[in-house]
């Protein structure tokens, strides 16, 4: 099967230069593989380079000869040197950190229990570790695949899923073995060399307690950075592994347009080329001289299904859109192939015969990528989607990763041939390869185990700091077993998948060659189309929110999905909330992943100590402890965090490419302060790595008295940057307000909500305060008073939404030619009330709850049938329960 982020100025400048510090733009990629030698503490055989206080590398190797060069997982070992001391004591070196004390037997050889030791200082999860010692209480990392996975189970094997280790442990320690992995040379495009020692040790120690930022951070630092995506890979993603044509897709991209639903990246399946005897049933399958199926790989397009690729990637390109391939490389060149003479050529191949595939080949990946791929590349190919599953390791080198040497040499092609911001889409490879985004997590079954498994599964990759996953959105495939009758896509769970998809790091749909598997959102019914329009819509509205926490990513190794723990180490129901997570640092989500009974889905979810504000229902709650509450089908499970200011969107951006931040809506929520920054930067090239971006403080404060929202000048710099900013500010589930002043201008109320005025909207019970464009170098002042007494709209909206259906569901099942009582009729419009007469708020919300009380005894007088009756009060009902 195919497996397919209180000076405002002050503070802003200080967030600048307390990240981890930029490398200077290189012509290539920046490695530095030798330390500091101020870090470095030579004796005899071993070799102890003390990276940051609580991460220490470790060699020993029999004739004293060391290695500096970088390795797959470590390219940066010179690093600030930190304050230790070192001291020998009856034989015995002793190196300390401000969080470690290592000891070391001098003479005594290889590193065994018995001669070295390293024990934690000031840590309260305290520890003393030997070689050897087993890691119990590892947080796992993640898998290269999720191919045929039910949940965490393989289908046809019952084989479990093997996350592997993280590098947190709630022992607060980790062992990284780096001594069989290979080096880099110093060629300009680095390329893999052997190990000079086969029987040396390279060790590296991380003891950090349950500090797990700071670990991460010191990772990232001597690992390599998280990179950024392009700013258009938050986007929505379309992906169909389906033959489609040239006049279908565009037909499809039409269909997005017409409907109104945001699409930043067209995925072409392996359709896009040549295929021919590709088969699934080994009756008819054929095999090329390499041993791989025919069909599999493919350079050449397939003229019938598109006549002018140049045209039709100018198409996709006039219609805003980026374009990625689908590569299984493993078959090498063909004859066949339109591009085969050049590479030939470039080979030095004078035989006519295919040409076999070695990544690990420096010549055969040059020829590839200058006679075949970079045409391809220069019609208008975006990015590579990297399918790699066939024979696990090099042929040339033993024990090399061709999944994880791909991802390198394919990102690293792109950083040094093109000015675009460097990403491809493939496989995990192994420790080290989270500096190759974004990532493909293979053919999930589809069924609602799967969709449950993925949240823990995403959380915990950030363990590895891989924090880019792509998942098939709706699951890739059917089991075999499937019986005909239930090969359709079960609306519900593909809504809740989106749902989660919208909140983790990329949005993709993808799924098999299957007819029956229609994922475009105008084929569901209006109910579900409704759900998929609105989540995608959310997330396209949070993307300056999502794009900020992945610079976050970038400069702190904490990526933008990560588990609870992090923020909460000492609580125990962080680590056993497998299906929440932290996405940014002030939304929790806990996506719905059971079919719902009675119209809604039941969610327990854990919320850590502070205040949380529930997006859903409006109000705010204590944390500390567990809520269960009821979902329907366009609500998703999400807390944010008291007080926090969401940069966010206006909802006339359609493409995340085209988003120059030129309008930012700023949505604060009530219940707390908030101190955060908004970045920006050019979406879509390298620059961001070497000080070419911007960053605006933003602080406030929201009480059910008053708000205040101060907005620092931008700081920094980057091609293309507007000039202007004009900022909404809204106020969700507040009450009206008395006063609005905007650096002491006070504004006054529109209806329209015309710039330079608030408006109050009684739907969703938002305050929105517009601000004229203004200069971004301009800081801004907010300050709203609200009414006093305010009316109490905490969880108002809910009742509100709840109400509506319940009275909307009364008119279908009314059944009598007489109206419904007035007030079950005004119980439903309460917002449209509001949005006619707001400065009524406190009275129609008085007037609101007073109907709602009675709304079942007023049905109960009439002449409905009893059952209707009966139903209908209890959704009243259960709209007074929490």
């Amino acid at each position: 099967m195919k497996r397919h982020a209180h000076a405002l100025a002050a503070l802003a400048l200080l967030a600048l230069t307390t990240a981890l510090p930029a490398p200077a733009q290189e012509a290539r990629p920046a490695m530095h593989g030798k330390a500091n030698p101020a870090a470095v503490v030579e004796r005899g055989q071993v070799r102890f380079t003390v990276l940051t206080p609580r991460m220490i590398r470790m060699e020993w190797s029999p004739d004293g000869r060391f290695v500096d060069a970088p390795s797959q997982v470590f390219i940066d070992r010179d690093q600030p040197v930190p304050k230790f001391t070192t001291s020998t004591r009856d034989g015995v070196l002793h190196i300390d950190t401000a969080s470690l004390s290592l000891a070391y037997t001098l003479g005594s050889g290889r590193f065994s229990p018995g001669n070295l030791s390293i024990r934690s200082k000031g840590f309260r999860t305290a520890f003393e570790w030997h070689p050897g010692q087993a890691e119990t209480g590892n947080l796992k990392g993640t898998a290269r695949t999720l191919d045929r996975y039910r949940g965490d189970v393989q289908v046809g094997t019952g084989k479990k899923l093997d996350l592997g280790q993280g590098l947190l442990s709630r022992q607060g320690w980790h062992l990284i073995d780096d001594s069989k992995s290979f080096l880099f040379d110093d060629s300009a495009w680095r390329w893999v060399e052997q190990r000079p020692c086969a029987e040396c040790q390279d060790l590296y120690f991380l003891g950090y307690g349950h500090h797990y930022k700071e670990i991460l951070g010191d990772f990232a630092r001597v690992a390599g950075r998280e990179p950024m995506p392009p700013r258009f890979a938050f986007g929505y993603w379309w992906s169909r592994y389906w033959n489609y044509s040239d006049s279908e897709i565009r037909e499809l991209v039409e269909n997005f347009e017409r409907y109104g639903i945001p699409l930043d990246v067209l995925v072409v399946d392996m359709d896009w080329h040549r295929t021919d005897h590709l088969d699934w049933d080994p009756k008819y399958a054929k095999q090329d001289a390499f041993g791989q199926l025919v069909g599999w790989t493919g350079y050449t397009w397939n003229r019938s299904l598109f006549p002018d690729p140049a045209k039709f990637l100018a198409w996709l390109h006039g219609q805003q859109l980026k374009v990625t391939l689908n590569l299984h490389p493993a078959s090498g060149v063909a004859p066949n192939e339109a591009r085969y003479p050049a590479f030939a050529r470039a080979m030095g191949v004078h035989d006519g015969k295919a040409i076999g595939f070695e990544a690990a080949d420096k010549r055969y990946m040059r020829g590839l990528f200058d006679t075949v791929l970079d045409p391809l590349h220069a019609e208008g190919v975006d990015f590579w989607w990297l399918d790699w599953q066939q024979w696990p390791d090099s042929k040339k080198l033993p024990g090399l990763s061709n999944t994880w040497w791909l991802n390198y040499v394919f990102y690293t092609h792109m950083q040094l041939a093109d000015q675009a911001r460097a990403m491809i889409y493939h496989r995990w490879g192994g420790l080290g390869n989270h500096r190759y985004q974004v990532g493909f997590s293979g053919d999930s079954v589809i069924a609602w185990q799967s969709l449950a498994y993925q949240p823990y599964f995403t959380a915990t990759a950030s363990n590895v700091l891989y924090g880019y996953w792509s998942h098939d959105i709706g699951g890739h495939m059917f089991t075999d077993d499937t019986p005909e009758d239930q090969r359709h896509i079960d609306p519900e769970l593909y809504v809740r998948w989106m749902q989660f998809g919208a909140f983790s790091p990329i949005l993709r749909t993808h799924s098999s060659k299957e007819a029956g598997l229609r994922k475009e959102p105008w084929r569901f019914p209006p109910e579900d189309f409704a759900a998929l329009r609105q989540i995608i819509d959310l997330r396209y509205a949070l993307a300056p929110y999502i794009y900020t926490a992945s610079r976050e990513a970038y400069d702190t190794g904490v990526s933008l999905l990560r588990p609870l723990y992090y923020a909460w180490p000492d609580q125990a129901q962080a680590y056993d909330a497998g299906s929440e997570y932290m996405f940014g640092d002030d939304l929790l989500v806990a996506p719905v992943t059971r079919p719902m009974q009675d119209g809604v889905a039941k969610v327990s979810t854990w919320l850590p100590p502070g205040r949380w504000y529930d997006r859903n229902r409006g109000d705010v709650l204590q944390g500390g402890r567990t809520v269960t509450r009821d979902y329907a089908l366009d609500e998703v499970p999400v807390f944010v965090r008291a007080g926090a200011v969401l940069p966010m969107n206006p909802p006339s951006v359609k493409k995340l490419q085209d988003m120059d931040n030129g309008a930012i809506v700023l949505r604060q929520f009530p219940g707390g302060t908030a101190h955060t920054r908004l970045y920006t930067d050019a979406g879509d090239s390298e620059g961001y790595r070497h000080g070419e971006y911007a960053f605006t403080a933003i602080d406030g404060q929201r009480d059910a008295h008053a708000a205040t929202l101060t907005v620092g000048p931008r700081q920094g710099r980057y091609p293309g940057m507007p000039q202007d900013k004009q900022f909404t500010i809204e106020l969700p589930d507040a009450g009206l307000p008395a006063s609005v002043t905007v650096d002491g201008q006070p504004y006054t109320r529109s209806d329209d909500a015309r710039p330079g005025h608030w408006q109050y909207d009684g739907d969703t019970l938002t305050a929105r305060i517009v601000v004229p464009a203004r200069s971004a170098d301009q800081p801004l002042k907010v300050a709203v008073r609200f009414a006093d007494p305010a009316a109490d709209v905490a969880g108002l909206r809910y009742r509100m939404k709840r109400t509506a259906a319940a009275v909307e569901w009364l008119k279908y099942h009314w059944n009598s030619p007489a109206p419904l009582p007035d007030d079950v009729s005004l119980a439903a419009q309460l917002g449209r009330l509001i949005d006619y007469r707001p400065e009524r708020l406190p009275a129609l919300v008085k007037a609101f709850d007073a109907r709602l009380a009675k709304l079942p005894s007023e049905v109960e007088r009439t002449h409905a049938d009893a059952k209707v009756k009966a139903h209908f009060a209890r959704m009243i009902e259960a709209i007074g329960k929490d």
